[in-house]
């Protein structure tokens, strides 16, 4: 029986549709029919038996990290998920301690601490939520079908206009509660304004990032001594970085991210070459004895992006958007998936709480944007310092701020205390705020810490981490 709201108007005989069957997808299903007795997936892809490719998903070629705060969302949301992507064969690795991560002011130091990250293919992180959340009878996939539009106007939106992609039949399937979440191509805007409403305001700030991925097979060497994640920041200036993550089979995924002016090439060779320009050799020296499988994979015009729902004269009843259809954020930072799951647990708070009644779906689409809101400012933040960027200019509040910021890493880099606190405002776990706290004030203040250079840090931060 699904889960009834405490207060509010039942949800006996509603339908819920989503737009949109991955990931963000996925977990709103989940929650939707926990309140409302059935459930339509509308997925313009026929997603795969397994963890294969998606063809609407080509991000899912790049490196993907899922922050512990979004892993223990999705298992409230979604219970036995860690379990299950463990026994798929992810990674669950301890953060700071079994991630070699270099900042500009040096190596955070890799102690032991309760925070974790999962790593694996995007496509099993995927295909797992998706396994599991088809097995709930009230959940209905409609697979290679796309959206052409939403149905009712700019009071409420009542369900949409889908077409089967095989005989290009059109069909209205209604709904009661709408969520939209079609990823960072999401046609969120024309389908909202063909039901009447003005144009949805936005946010960008791009940086001009670019990606390129390769997978590599280690050596039974290179893959016991390599502590689980390695990740280079950006140090010296020419805005490129790098990361190693593992995979389920034993596999690697390199990734190299340029700024605009140093985007990083697509083709084999230069990938490895481009390694080599990393403000820290060991990423290159890694790879050099290990074996690629298959060929580099680039990825470009990855911005910030954010709808402003919040300055529309109103919000439509029966419709919210999430994940990246609602704010896309700048992947470099891994707080996409994360994000995502925030945005669904909002959801589930105030169905719990309200049920589906007029004015509900403002108040999510509210909250989804408050979920949002850290990873917002950390990953803009720390674009709007490149000079490449497309953008506002940082205002003072912003530049003190990012100053902190930098007090904060470069005593991290030689306090454990204080890198366990910045690993969980990166990881989402605290709010920014929590970096205020004595703990982490004093020693920001007394500028402990590295001065940066080209090649800071220990002589080898692959070594096992400390106690």
């Amino acid at each position: 029986m699904p889960t009834r709201p405490g207060r509010g108007s039942d949800t006996v005989g509603q339908h819920g549709l989503v737009l949109g069957g991955g990931f963000a997808g996925m977990l709103t299903a989940q929650v939707l029919a926990q309140y409302m007795d059935s459930v339509t997936v509308v997925e313009r892809d026929v997603p795969p038996d397994g963890p294969e490719p998606r063809k609407g998903l080509p991000q899912a070629r790049q490196s993907h990290l899922l922050m512990g705060a979004g892993a223990r969302t999705v298992e409230e949301l979604l219970p036995g998920t860690l379990a299950a992507w463990a026994e798929a064969g992810a990674h669950l690795l301890g953060a700071p301690g079994d991630v070699a991560f270099l900042t500009k002011f040096g190596w955070l130091p890799r102690v032991w601490h309760e925070e974790f990250v999962v790593s694996c293919g995007r496509d099993l992180l995927d295909w797992v939520v998706r396994r599991e959340v088809l097995r709930n009878p009230r959940v209905r996939l409609l697979p290679h079908t796309e959206v052409e539009g939403l149905v009712g106007d700019a009071e409420r939106v009542t369900g949409a206009r889908v077409r089967e992609r095989g005989t290009g039949r059109s069909t209205t399937v209604g709904a009661s509660l709408v969520v939209a979440a079609t990823g960072r191509s999401s046609h969120v805007e024309t389908w909202l304004a063909g039901i009447g409403l003005p144009a949805v305001p936005d946010e960008v700030i791009d940086a001009g990032t670019a990606y390129a991925t390769r997978l590599f097979r280690p050596s039974p060497e290179q893959h016991r001594r390599t502590p689980g994640i390695v990740m280079i920041a950006n140090v010296t200036g020419d805005a490129t970085g790098g990361v190693l993550l593992p995979l389920e089979d034993g596999r690697w995924s390199a990734t190299v991210i340029g700024m605009r002016g140093s985007e990083p090439p697509a083709d084999d060779d230069a990938f490895l070459d481009f390694t080599k320009r990393l403000p820290h050799p060991a990423l290159a020296e890694l790879l050099a004895d290990a074996a690629p499988l298959g060929p580099s994979r680039g990825f470009r015009r990855l911005v910030n992006r954010r709808l402003r729902f919040d300055r529309l004269p109103r919000h439509p009843d029966g419709f919210v958007a999430l994940g990246d259809a609602a704010c896309v954020l700048n992947p470099s930072h891994a707080h996409g998936m994360t994000v995502a799951a925030f945005g669904v647990a909002a959801l589930r708070d105030l169905l719990r709480r309200y049920g589906n009644i007029p004015g509900v779906a403002g108040r999510v689409q509210r909250a989804v944007t408050r979920a949002a809101e850290t990873a917002w400012q950390l990953s803009v933040g720390d674009d709007l310092r490149h000079p490449s960027v497309i953008g506002p200019r940082l205002s003072a509040a912003a530049r003190a701020q990012n100053a902190y910021a930098d007090r904060v890493t470069r005593a991290a880099t030689t306090d454990p205390a204080v890198a366990r606190s910045l690993v969980d405002v990166i990881a989402l776990a605290r709010p920014a705020t929590s970096l205020a706290a004595p703990r982490v004030l004093v020693p920001a203040l007394l500028g402990r810490g590295r001065r940066a250079t080209g090649h800071p840090g220990p002589a080898d931060p692959l070594a096992p981490r400390d106690a």
